[in-house]
């Protein structure tokens, strides 16, 4: 029995070890290449999300639109909004039809852009951004029923 024969079991034992060491580096690294990978589609698809939200515009819409319903919260001017909405239909229970009827046909007489502006300044005030892109794009009808 030589002395090299006592060493090669302990050689074996040390080689198994590192072996051992260098297969489970292996496995954390391919762990980890999984999910960095994995991390990246996660990312992806959230970016894909987005641009097809931003480019079809509701992202920003509904940004606009939230901000503009917390703000009711805190605003005079809401209020005074929507009681100038209530009028003639108070006004209507009081006895003022015909003066209700005479206001509303006096608003479909005045020019279509003026007629989109006050809408508009309503819509967008109470949050309603969607409304008013389909509105403005004629997919709601025409705002008055004038003749051209």
């Amino acid at each position: 029995m030589s002395i090299l024969s006592i060493f090669k079991p302990i050689g074996d034992v040390v080689t198994t070890v590192i072996k051992g060491k260098q297969a489970e580096s292996a496995a954390k690294s391919a762990a980890a290449i999984v999910s960095i990978k994995a991390a990246a589609q996660v990312k992806v698809a959230g970016a894909r999300a987005a641009n097809k939200l931003a480019d079809s515009g509701q992202t920003q819409e509904y940004n606009l639109d939230l901000v503009a319903m917390q703000q009711m919260d805190k605003s005079l001017l809401d209020e005074v909004m929507i009681a100038l909405l209530l009028v003639p239909i108070a006004a209507s229970f009081l006895g003022y039809q015909e003066e209700v009827k005479a206001a509303f046909v006096s608003f479909a007489a005045m020019p279509d852009w003026y007629q989109y502006l006050v809408l508009g300044v309503y819509i967008v005030k109470f949050g309603m951004r969607g409304l008013l892109t389909k509105l403005m794009s004629g997919k709601l009808g025409s705002l008055s029923s004038k003749k051209p």
